[in-house]
This record gives structure tokens, sequence and C-alpha cells, in this order.
């Protein structure tokens, strides 16, 4: 579709034979636009487009003339533009009276079936301004996918669903773009099998009085009434991911904040779901509560899972990719993890941190929580000598405010962790760890580090480590477990063939 030309430009085109005047050029251009963002807001359902329009002014008594407009082309999505009647690809001499704008419309045409390599589902380009060595900028952001769309184009924005009879349900037949961030409050947020969750997150920056200042975009918080239920299956998992969707992206970090259960949010169930590329997979504020089973959290700019005095369950679940703890326990909280496995490798901190304290800023004291902690046929495993970091501000004193068991597991511990705290842990094979064994390098454990493949291999250490425990029949890719001697970790070895 081509671009209306405004009657401007006919009025232009009259006059066209303009005498020879000088014009300001180069850094001396300053120029001032109506918009710094540009929003093509509607939701394709099919190829379809839309324009948009913004002026540009020149608030200088001299005319100005800009070098050189285009688009910079930084997704697959066709952003086409009118400036003062000259079309692009690009316009060159361009020319602002003194005192006076122009007007510049732009046009988005979307294909919403192509792949989102290359057309993802938030199309963000740029609209360049040349003027000598100085570049002026209008950022250009369009729908490129088929999609359901929460809170609009608002990033740093928070958005409340309106629940029917106490419930949200997300839509399965469409994936679900949340720009900005979701709050859950009197309400329980569900979503079905087989759904995806995207989110376009980031650094952003909340600067009325009561905002948030800066702050990790991208996430959904969980008020004491709210409460989220992912509840995916073996055959049609949940997603929830970055929505850059490129081959580049799918082992990227950090590409927005994760799930926030805030201080009291009960009954909180993530089942069979995959939470990738985030900072931090699943934060439990104090005294929160949630249930992890058949999940998978992955590639992690921090931890797959922080707890400030909450509530951790994790059954049959695979945590690997995290850049910091994989599990951080602070300031207490209960936690059981049966059958899961927390591969740590790429991070120098442990795999799971476990503290009943939490240190008070520029202060001498820490606020203290009882911390109770059952791990079973687990494998805790990764790169550094030590994977497992325990803190009781008490030393030991006192076994209800610092509880930790650990059976039939693997763990890789050292002289230094036994040794540390004045030989705090000397005792640990005997009175924390019993049934472990304890990795040391060269120990065969998985099938392929490097290829992410977390199945032991057939001499791993982890094989038949295992009590069987009757509610975990079958591993988290849903292979039968061996019912007298099970396998540590949250997969199954099986047989060739």
């Amino acid at each position: 579709m081509r671009l209306l030309i405004p009657l401007v430009s006919l009025f232009l085109l009259l006059f066209a034979c303009e005498v020879d005047r000088d014009y300001l050029t180069g850094d001396s251009v300053e120029l001032r636009f109506s918009v710094d963002t540009l929003t093509f807001d509607t939701v394709f359902t099919a190829r379809g487009s839309a324009t948009r329009v913004f002026k540009v002014y020149n608030d200088a008594s001299d005319p100005v003339m800009i070098d050189r407009i285009h688009v910079a082309g930084e997704t697959g999505v066709e952003f086409t533009f009118n400036a003062d009647g000259t079309m692009g690809p690009e316009a060159e001499d361009v020319v602002i009276f003194g005192q006076d704008s122009i007007f510049v419309f732009v046009e988005v045409e979307v294909d919403p079936t192509q792949p989102s390599a290359v057309s993802p589902f938030v199309a963000t380009d740029r609209l360049l301004f040349e003027t000598g060595n100085f570049q002026h900028e209008v950022t250009l952001e369009a729908y490129g996918q088929n999609a359901f769309y929460l809170n609009g184009f608002n990033r740093g924005t928070l958005v409340q669903p309106i629940c029917t009879d106490g419930t949200f349900t997300l839509p399965t037949d469409l994936p679900t773009v949340i720009y900005g961030s979701l709050v859950i409050d009197s309400c329980v947020l569900r979503v079905l099998a087989g759904s995806r969750i995207y989110f376009h997150g980031g650094l952003q920056r909340d600067n009325r009085p009561d905002g948030l200042g800066i702050f990790d975009d991208g996430f959904i918080y969980t008020f004491p009434s709210g409460r989220i239920e992912l509840l995916g299956t073996l055959e049609d998992p949940i997603l929830l991911a970055t929505d850059r969707l490129e081959e580049d992206f799918t082992e990227s970090t950090g590409g927005y904040r994760g799930l926030i259960l805030g201080p009291e949010s009960r009954g909180n169930r993530i089942e069979f779901t995959e939470i990738r590329n985030s900072i931090i997979g699943v934060t439990v504020d104090s005294l929160a509560e949630v249930s992890l089973v058949n999940t998978r959290i992955t590639n992690s700019s921090r931890s797959a899972v922080l707890s400030y005095q909450g509530d951790v369950t994790a059954r049959n679940s695979l945590f690997h990719s995290s850049q910091s703890s994989t599990l951080q326990f602070i300031k207490g909280g209960n936690l059981l993890l049966e059958h899961c496995t927390l591969a740590n490798y790429g991070s120098t901190d442990p795999a799971l941190s476990l503290s009943n304290c939490a240190p008070v800023p520029d202060q001498d004291y820490c606020l203290q929580a009882p911390l109770r902690t059952t791990v079973r046929n687990s494998i805790i495993a990764g790169g550094s000598p030590a994977e497992i970091e325990l803190f009781d501000v008490d030393g030991r004193q006192n076994a209800a405010t610092f509880d930790v068991r650990i059976l039939n597991s693997v763990v890789r511990t050292d002289q230094r962790f036994l040794s540390s705290q004045g030989n705090l842990y000397e005792d640990f094979y005997s009175t924390i760890c019993e049934g472990c064994y304890n990795l040391e390098g060269g120990d065969p454990l998985f099938q392929s580090i490097r290829d992410d493949k977390y199945v032991p291999d057939s001499l791993s250490v982890a094989r038949n480590l295992g009590i069987y425990l009757p509610d975990l029949p079958v591993d988290l890719e849903g292979n039968d477990r061996d019912t007298e001697s099970p396998d540590a970790g949250a997969l199954e070895w099986q047989p060739a063939g």
C-alpha cells in the first residue's frame, strides 16, 4: 500500500522553483519530534498494514537541511516512510523552513505467517535522521505476529487482568506476549497445557513519586490473595521465555525478570513447565509457597530459584545453566527436593546455597528464621570443587533453626567446605548427607554437559543410588524408574535402543 501524500506536498510541488538560500546543516541542526516512539498497536490476524504519522519541528529561525532519513533495518518487518512527500527507502536533503515543521508518515506491513526469526512478536526498528555527524532517531514498534498481547506497548508499567469468577485463564490457541509486567491480585492466573508465554522485558525506569525507580521489567507478580497455576502436561508442556525467538537467543539469559511470588502468596503450582532466558526463574518471597513438579528452569542470569523465607517443593525437576547459585535460600524457609537435578556448570557460585540469616545492610547483625531442608534422590553438581554452601548463624547449636538432611544423592564438596567455619561441617557425611556420593573430577555422571543432556550415562555414579519413592514412579520425561534402586536426579538412565 502506497502512503498518502498530504496536501502540503502538493503545495510544495507548485512552488518547487525555489531561490537558492543558505541552510543550517550538519551538526548545527537541532530537531524536535512530536514523539520519541511510534507504535503500531494493531494486532494483525492476517497480512496487513497500518500507517502512523508524526511531526518534525525546526524551532530555529533559519531553515535547516536534513542530510539523510532512512530506516535502520534492524528487523525483518518492513517499515516504509514518506517524509514531506519524499518516499523512502531513504530521503536526502530534506528541508524544514524556520519556525516550521514537516509531516512524516510511516507504514508497517506485516505477514504474521512468517517465522518469528523473520517477523518477531514485537518488531522494533529505528527511523534515523542524519545531520552531519549527529543522528536523531524515532523508535518504531509494531506487532509482528498473531498473538494475545497483554499491556499493549506500555513497557515499564504493570497490568492487572480482569478475572472472571476469581480466575484469569490465558488462551491456548495463540501465544501470549507480556509487554511490561503482569500483577495478580485476588485472582488465580491459570495457564493450561501447551500455552506459550513470551516476555518483552528489560531494564526500565519509573520516575513517578511512588514508582519503582530503576527495575527489571518483564515479570508476573502475585499479591497475597493471588496465585499462579501453570498446568502443563508431559505431551503439552508450558513454555515461558524471552520474546526474542531467533536461534541466537535460545540460550540467552536475562531477557526478563521472571516469576515473583509475593509475600504470603500460597498454593502456587508449576507443573510440566519450562522457564528459560530469565534473570531469576522463580522468586519466592516471605512465607510464599510454590510447588515445582516436572519443571525445567534453564539459562538464568542469576538463580533458577531464589527464596527469601519461602516454602519450595520441587520434584522431578531439572535446573541448569544458571549464572549464580542454582537454588538459593536466604533467611530460612522450607525446601523439599526429590528426584531433582541441579547442574551448575558455568557458575562459580555453589549450586545449592542455604542460610537461615539475611544480613542487614550497614549493620553487624542479620535477620534470622528457621531453615528446614530435605533432599532425596537428587544430584547437586557443577564445575566448582564445592557445590553446597551452608550458613547457620547459630553454629549448629539449635537443630530447630537449621535442619538440613540430604539422602541418597550425588553431591560435590571438598575439604575446604568440610573444614569451613571452624570445622563446622566435618561430620557432613555422617550426620547431614546419608547414602550420598561425593562427586570428584573425572567421575562419570551425565551423557553430555556440553549438549545439556543431563541423563545419567551408563557408568554414571548416579545410577541406582536412590531409594524408590512410590509418588514418583516415572522420571521427568515419563520413563519408568527402577522400582528397587532408581537413579538419583530428575532423569533415569535408559538402555540403548
